[in-house]
């Protein structure tokens, strides 16, 4: 099967570090990876490095290129402008098409996930392709059992068990993200999954789909395709960038019928903000690569330092600081989501030093 890592996303929940030229995928969170790294090595076991591509913006290339320099090329699917991921996942599909691999099973990954039990996910993720052969007109997702009420993510509710498969399921219907106690409902229900919105299928399929229920779209992919066809990457880069923007939730999934989904618990964290950072990567206490902290009558705190400047905390609780050579963040921990109220401030002084 072929792996495509989606590795175009900008980011700004983790400001100051993660910033335009360098977002979410290419922050080393403490592990001595960054979160690009982990992922291809997550790919690499599962299928051969022929077989795993990447998509990603015009503006990462040299950065991809120096942390994966054993990808070639060819391999590294570039947009030259962000078109949200219906598009981007339109793109992917007819560059596989293009190098005659249009019909094999294809997983697509997102590079800034982490996984606290990911032998359970990569044995899911080795399902797929059999289920795929098994069931070529369909796309199949994953679906995380819910530990929490969680009111930040959108739920997939699920019917039948597929036939011979463990934790396999028909999905009956996608849900948008709750309020607390529908959340209590579907956790109390049994039924209603995460939606990790990790997308599997046949090129082929997902491309006739999106022709089925968003001609618009596909109008611009097949004049994207045939200037690709004929080596006009100008032409090819001029109708990208003016592709409609969507995603691929509301171009495909939420309208295509029929879908599988894989479930688990494989606790799985996309790194929204920097209170998961906290919770995934400071059990082992601050990440300072060069500084040093202090910390004095003070608990439940976090620091990630990337100078090598000295940090003391006193008598402080619930308190996350983040630390570069330009900029400082200080937040409690329970409003850290607030940081985007940060960046929009900084981009309407039009402040682009700090963004």
């Amino acid at each position: 099967m072929n792996i495509v890592i989606m590795a175009g996303g900008g980011g700004t929940r983790l400001w100051p570090v993660s910033r335009q030229d360098n977002p979410k995928q290419f922050l080393d969170l403490g592990t001595g990876k960054t979160l690009l790294e982990h992922t291809y090595d997550r790919a690499l076991t599962l299928a051969d490095p022929a077989d795993i591509y990447l998509a990603t913006v015009n503006r990462y290339k040299a950065r991809i290129q120096d942390l994966l320099p054993d990808v070639k090329d060819d391999h590294i699917f570039y947009e030259p402008a962000r078109r949200d991921t219906g598009p981007a996942f339109a793109a992917a599909c007819i560059q596989l098409k293009l190098t005659g691999k249009e019909n094999e099973p294809t997983i697509f990954m997102w590079s800034d996930h982490v996984f606290t039990k990911e032998q359970a996910f990569l044995k899911d993720l080795q399902k797929i392709a059999p289920l795929i052969k098994k069931y070529p007109e369909t796309i199949i997702i994953i679906g995380h059992k819910p530990t929490s009420p969680e009111t930040t993510l959108g739920y997939l509710e699920v019917g039948q068990k597929v036939p011979g498969h463990h934790g396999v399921y028909q999905v009956i219907d996608f849900k948008e993200k709750p309020d607390l106690a529908t959340a209590k409902k579907y956790l109390a229900a049994g039924n209603f999954f995460w939606n990790m919105a990790y997308i599997s299928c046949r090129p082929k399929y997902l491309l006739s789909e999106l022709a089925t229920h968003n001609p618009e779209l596909i109008k611009g992919i097949d004049g994207f395709e045939e200037a690709l066809k004929h080596r006009n990457l100008k032409q090819a880069d001029k109708i990208y960038s003016e592709l409609p923007k969507i995603s691929i939730d509301y171009a495909l999934l939420e309208k295509t019928s029929p879908i599988i989904t894989v479930t688990g618990d494989y606790g799985w964290n996309d790194i929204g903000g920097w209170a998961a950072v906290q919770e995934v990567f400071g059990q082992h206490g601050d990440h300072e690569p060069h500084g040093h902290h202090i910390h004095i009558d003070s608990k439940n705190n976090y620091v990630y330092n990337a100078t090598d400047r000295t940090v003391s905390m006193i008598g402080l609780q619930n308190t996350i600081v983040v630390i570069t050579e330009d900029a400082v963040l200080v937040t409690d921990r329970d409003k850290a989501y607030k940081v985007k109220e940060v960046v929009e401030k900084l981009e309407a002084a039009g402040d682009d030093q700090h963004l």
